[in-house]
């Protein structure tokens, strides 16, 4: 599929992509030479240029009734996120969004018989994506001098149930 990343993706989400999606043509609008192309003509040139995904965090799009019809009438598959956080962790929330999110749509899109609007969960980098521990208050079972203390040697890490895991998207 040819897919167009518009202005809001961060551009480095490009790498990834590229190499998870080798058979799918991926562009930036910033790579096409369309950055700050107004949306209206945006919408019109990636369909005449034959582009059958845009990916965009504009949620607005769809509530805009000029921009609407147009993505209805060119048909293209229109994929969106919703950014989570400030700064650095804006931009990591929506690298992870794209690049978990995409290759999982990608082929529900190809073998979609019309266009799809797509909502991608968003991937939240805030704390409670991670679990920090100071060894010295609170070993871990596996650190070293604590098997002593408790009389047992872990042999490997037991995976939680998917009940026992936080969600990491919403």
């Amino acid at each position: 599929m040819k897919i167009l990343l518009d202005e809001q993706v961060p551009q480095p989400v490009l790498t990834p992509l590229n190499q998870m999606l080798p058979h799918h043509q991926i562009d930036h609008v910033q790579t096409v030479g369309w950055k700050s192309k107004k949306d209206v003509q945006l919408l019109n040139d990636l369909a005449k240029r034959g582009y059958e995904v845009l990916v965009t965090a504009d949620l607005n799009q769809l509530y805009k009734p000029e921009e609407c019809r147009l993505i209805k009438k060119n048909g293209f598959h229109h994929v969106r996120f919703e950014q989570s956080g400030l700064g650095i962790a804006q931009t990591a929330s929506a690298i992870a969004t794209v690049v978990a999110g995409l290759p999982v749509v990608l082929p529900i899109l190809q073998k979609a018989t019309g266009q799809r609007l797509v909502l991608l969960k968003t991937v939240k980098c805030n704390g409670d994506a991670h679990e920090i521990c100071d060894p010295d208050i609170d070993p871990p079972p596996y650190w070293p001098g604590r098997e002593s203390a408790r009389g047992h040697t872990p042999t490997q890490r037991q995976r939680a149930s998917s009940s026992d895991v936080p969600p990491t998207v919403s």
